[in-house]
Formats: structure tokens, C-alpha cells, sequence
């Protein structure tokens, strides 16, 4: 397996209490802005199962 590190970018998991996760938070999109157009039955799917095998 090949793997490109991006040297330029620090990675790193910041730990937040509930409360603070909560002011954090930001909505969702609308559906309207989260629409995929132009996909095929086929492609909506795969796409799902692609999120599945995760």
C-alpha cells in the first residue's frame, strides 16, 4: 500500500467535554444543498455501500 504524507499539516485529535462539543456544533446542510445531482440508481448504491464497508 502506498502512503503520501502531507508533512505541511500537523494531524491531532482534540478531546472536548460535552458541553463544550455542544457550543461546537455547527447544523447540517439543507437537503437541497446536500443533493448529489446527476446520479444513476446504480451510482446512489454504490455510493452507499461504499459508506457501508467502512
Amino acid at each position: 500500500m502506498s502512503v503520501a504524507e502531507n508533512t505541511g499539516e500537523s494531524s491531532h485529535l482534540t478531546v472536548v467535554t460535552p458541553k463544550e462539543a455542544l457550543q461546537r456544533a455547527r447544523p447540517l446542510p439543507s437537503d437541497d444543498d446536500m443533493v448529489i445531482e446527476g446520479l444513476t440508481d446504480d451510482e446512489w448504491d454504490a455510493f452507499e455501500q461504499a459508506l457501508s464497508d467502512r
